[in-house]
């Protein structure tokens, strides 16, 4: 007694709603819903977007992770330092380029823009191993490379990022 109107109409009141009604009521429901589901893009869309939009960091990222696992390899032979130090360029280079950069690069600029990233990463991470192997035992020193690495990838690119957005 105490229900509303639309209360009554969805709850199925048999004195205000006649069957036809919800009927017409669900049709429009589910057309609402079937159209909303339609505008927003499919998962092949999506991934096919996530994978293209920045394909030339990428790769070039790839490519630079390559030359720093040989590289670091005939230098100090570490297997999981190596390995770690691709992981780093390969993977978070880009990732920190498409979440936290702020200017989207295109061509020439990508690649120089990815190739001075790697550089600097391997810098980093080479240097940090350095400074381990001198206070660590041997078998740490390439994991703390690499989460001070990582640590200090994200806090240079927030910070350029809130730079370059209050400039």
């Amino acid at each position: 007694m105490g229900r509303s109107f639309e209360a009554n109409k969805f709850l199925g009141s048999r004195s205000t709603d006649s069957l036809a009604q919800r009927i017409r009521v669900i049709a429009l429901l589910g057309g609402r819903l079937c159209r909303d589901v339609s505008d927003n893009p499919s998962l092949g869309a999506r991934l096919k977007a996530d994978l293209t939009s920045n394909v030339t960091v990428s790769v070039v990222a790839v490519l630079c992770a390559l030359v720093a696992l040989f590289a670091f390899a005939q230098v100090d032979g570490s297997p999981t330092g190596s390995l770690l130090l691709a992981l780093n360029v390969a993977v978070f280079v880009p990732y920190a380029y498409e979440q936290y950069w702020p200017v989207e690069y295109a061509g020439g600029a990508a690649v120089v823009w990815t190739v001075s990233a790697a550089l600097v990463t391997t810098g980093l991470f080479v240097g940090v191993y350095q400074l381990a192997l001198g206070v660590a035992p041997t078998e740490y020193t390439a994991g703390i490379a690499f989460l001070v690495t990582v640590a200090v990838q994200y806090a240079a690119t927030t910070l350029f990022m809130r730079v370059r957005q209050n400039a």
